[in-house]
């Protein structure tokens, strides 16, 4: 179906402008996408960051605690035994209570308790292995996470194994277990060498936080990084630590309204960070929410991870953050593509008007109005140029169409003259072609008795000249073939009488043995490589005529002493077969393969240029092998060879 101009003007406008959108659209909600998600992702990083520095700012301040109590005198007389422990024991207590840590203990060189929960105990390594006191007995002060059983917390406090149970939560998007409770203890452990004379150790002060229910200490995280902002009944951001893969402490809210102790991590930051050790930075599912997070492992003094530290924000908030900015971003482009539509209507009618005056006008025109011209003053340049060049169009079609009546009747008169001429020629050379065959007929048969010797002996002069003029009248007899077939394809007659025909048998030797005396003379070899039995379906007559020229071609332009092969190809394709006349010679140019086969076209390779020939046994040769649907091509190498190829169809076997 064909469209307006002016429907298509505006379908072009609208395409245009819908492609604009779209692209627009997508690229600019790709473009809040990215920004709003990426902007959120960073500040996690970030707030992950911050959450690191107050959770290493609570081992720091311990740390200095620490280390400032190591340096009471105090310590140092009861390790050498020069003051009663029961003043500074009491001390330490009201620290440990004051400053809320869970346990703070002196050891002396040996190992043995000397302050805290039973004086004098056995070694500290007969209850647990303690890198961080490790390096403090080596002279070093350290600070870390680690984990304690339910017996090493006993060990260090009595209360410890009461507070630190936490009872498991079933979670979506979690591993399955089969745990109920997690027994064991989170600890952030400062140790510190108490030094004696010439920087000797005497004996360790340590003391540890129970991070398992520490909320506090989750809350003052969460103050420093996010504030108390919230969004939804939620806290916008959430901080929470894993004792392995169980909250134990966290700000992140149950459907309950509870804190979601107990817990556990999703699957995925369950194998990133737990098993593979690395950050985990995405979106992922917090509880009963989706969360812009990001997780961190919780490493022990051994290298080993124990834990997750944990920050996120909230996804709901960015999602409508990103909705608003969508809805705003989508209202705009409306607008636009509105006012881009509005002015594509407008400049649509500019050119529509006067296009539509010209296209009126060309109608007219068609219909035989040559004098129509059109307003050249209105619309565009481009519009004006083109309604002056139309105006000028009209005025030359008027003068060419009063000069091509003209020229038409004396173009009719010379197509008459050409035609009565043309038949005349036709029937001329029809006349004198079959005019000539009866009597040719009579002199072939009379050389042939001749020089059968059916009338008597002959001397070899005699034979040398009948010898010629057999060849001068096969030359005249097959001449006059290709002019009744050339005859007969002018005047639209050569029709086929297919059968089915052995293509050696039939026509290939019948042809060589009446061209053989020929061939013999120019010492010349003839070698078949056809296939036994093949049959063709063809006009017999025609087919022969056309083997006829290419061996007499091959003939005529081969080498002397020579080789000339007539062959077929064992496949056939399409129900055809490619059959081949190939000889030894002079051959021709690749481009001069096509003009061989023009009418009047003659061979004109090297050192045969005066050779006899009309120039139409190749053009009659192709006629006939089109008209039984196959195809004919030569190919050459210049100087060593020629071949011509055609294909036949096959017949039954």
């Amino acid at each position: 179906m064909k469209l307006s101009f002016r429907t298509t003007h505006l379908l072009g406008y609208m395409l245009v402008v819908s492609l604009t959108g779209i692209f627009s659209v997508y690229a600019g909600l790709s473009f809040i996408s990215d920004t709003v998600v990426n902007e959120a992702q960073l500040r996690v990083q970030k707030n992950l960051n911050s959450a690191w520095a107050e959770y290493e700012t609570t081992g720091a301040l311990l740390q200095m605690a620490i280390e400032m109590i190591s340096e009471y005198e105090e310590l140092r007389d009861v390790l050498t035994g020069s003051s009663e422990p029961d003043n500074i024991a009491n001390k330490l207590e009201s620290l440990r209570a004051e400053q809320g840590w869970d346990y703070i203990t002196l050891l002396n060189k040996d190992g043995m308790i000397f302050i805290g929960r039973d004086q004098f105990a056995p070694p500290y390594q007969q209850g647990r292995r303690d890198p961080i006191i490790d390096k403090a007995f080596d002279g070093q002060t350290a600070c870390g996470t680690i984990l304690l059983s339910q017996h090493d917390m006993a060990y260090e406090y009595p209360d410890l194994p009461a507070i630190s149970p936490i009872q498991l939560v079933t979670t979506e998007h979690a591993q399955p277990t089969n745990r109920v409770v997690e027994d064991r203890g989170m600890i952030l452990e400062v140790a510190t060498p108490v030094l004696g004379p010439h920087g000797k150790v005497q004996g360790v002060l340590y003391g540890g936080i129970l991070l398992n229910h520490r909320n506090s200490l989750i809350d003052r995280i969460s103050n420093a990084v996010f504030g108390e902002e919230s969004y939804r009944g939620k806290p916008l951001g959430t901080v929470t630590i894993f004792l392995w893969d169980v909250r134990i402490a966290t700000n992140v809210i149950a459907i309950d309204s509870t804190r979601a102790i107990g817990t556990l991590v999703s699957d995925e930051v369950y194998i990133r960070v737990l098993e593979q050790g690395e950050r985990f930075e995405r979106r992922a599912f917090v509880v009963n929410d989706w969360y812009l997070s990001a997780y961190d492992p919780i490493i022990n003094p051994d290298g080993e991870t124990i834990g997750i530290l944990y920050v996120g924000l909230l996804e709901k908030k960015y999602l409508d953050y990103m909705s608003i900015l969508v809805v705003k971003f989508l209202g705009i482009i409306f607008v636009s593509l509105l006012l881009s539509v509005g002015l594509a209507f407008y400049l649509s009618s500019t050119l529509r008007r006067p296009i539509g005056k010209l296209v009126e006008a060309t109608r007219k025109i068609s219909a035989g109005q040559l004098n129509m011209r059109v307003c050249s003053d209105e619309g565009c340049l481009e519009i004006v140029e083109l309604s002056r060049s139309f105006n000028s169009m009209s005025e030359s079609l008027e003068t060419h169409n009063r000069q091509l009546d003209e020229a038409t009747v004396a173009l009719k008169q010379a197509l008459s003259e050409a035609d009565e001429k043309n038949h005349a020629y036709l029937e001329m050379l029809g006349f004198v072609t079959h005019e000539l065959k009866s009597p040719l007929a009579s002199i072939v048969f009379a050389i042939g008795s001749l020089r059968e010797r059916l009338l008597g002996p002959l001397t070899d002069q005699q034979e040398a000249v009948l010898k010629a003029s057999s060849a001068s009248a096969d030359y005249l007899n097959f001449t006059i073939a290709n002019y009744l077939n050339l005859s007969r394809m002018e005047e639209g007659e050569l029709k086929l009488n297919l059968k089915i025909t052995e293509l050696r048998e039939s026509i290939v030797e019948p042809v060589v043995e009446l061209l053989s005396e020929i061939a013999v003379d120019n010492k010349m070899q003839i070698a078949y490589h056809i296939q036994n039995h093949l049959q063709v379906k063809c006009d017999h007559d025609l087919l022969t005529s056309a083997v006829q020229n290419l061996l007499s071609n091959a003939i005529k332009y081969g080498r002397k002493g020579g080789l000339i092969k007539i062959g077929t190809e064992s496949k056939v394709s399409d129900g055809f077969v490619k059959v081949y006349i190939f000889n030894e010679g002079s051959g021709f140019e690749p481009q001069e393969a096509e003009e061989l086969f023009n009418r009047f076209t003659r061979f004109a390779a090297k050192n045969y240029n005066t050779k006899s020939g009309t120039g139409l046994g190749l053009f009659v040769t192709r006629e006939i092998i089109e008209k039984h649907g196959g195809k004919i091509w030569a190919e050459s190498e210049p100087g060593k060879w020629a071949k011509f190829i055609f294909t036949i169809p096959v017949g039954f076997a």
